[in-house]
């Protein structure tokens, strides 16, 4: 098989009447970036009879006070690519599964990476899994499926995540901006 490289993604892309020359422009992320993605079994390609769409499997991070009388929720509310552009994110932490990955596997993984925090610091559980098809605001003119696999979590008392509002770095410099927010 033939190794997927920038140049053939581009070509198969185009095959699909897909637009990928304002990608890595605003908050677009880039063609390196996607066939970084899939090259590290974080999303595939699918191709059927309603054409090409990308499929990502993630899990979605609902976030609870430990304090019951507390209705709030945390959210990612943006980030700051390593290049200085900003994405606007205003929902709640997510990340996606890798190849060979179980849903509570990534958890742990994303909760570390993004929240530095280690599951003694938290409590979770599996909610239902749940299946979306929407277009793709990371790659514009591309949907988009989405496996969504939720879960609870309540960070234990006096975890660094607790703060009204906070920031996190990534390995890859990313920065990402947390807050508190009423539950709706």
């Amino acid at each position: 098989m033939k190794r997927l490289t920038v140049g053939n993604l581009f070509i198969l892309l185009q095959r699909f009447d897909i637009p990928v020359e304002n990608w890595g422009t605003g908050e677009a992320k880039d063609l390196v970036n996607y066939l970084k993605e899939i090259g590290e079994g974080e999303s595939y390609l699918r191709i059927d009879h309603t054409g090409i769409s990308r499929v990502v499997e993630i899990v979605k991070m609902h976030f609870k006070s430990p304090q019951p009388e507390k209705k709030v929720i945390l959210k990612e509310i943006r980030q700051t690519l390593p290049d200085g552009r900003k994405r606007e994110r205003n929902q709640e932490p997510a990340g996606k599964i890798k190849l060979g990955e179980t849903p509570d596997e990534a958890l742990k993984r994303e909760i570390r990476e993004e929240l530095k925090l280690e599951p003694a610091d938290y409590t979770h559980k599996a909610l239902p899994t749940r299946i979306e098809s929407r277009p793709s605001k990371s790659y514009p003119g591309i949907s988009c499926l989405y496996i969504i696999h939720p879960f609870e979590i309540v960070p234990n008392l006096g975890t660094q995540v607790l703060r009204p509002w906070f920031e996190t770095t990534q390995e890859d410099g990313t920065i990402l901006y947390f807050e508190w927010v009423p539950e709706e």
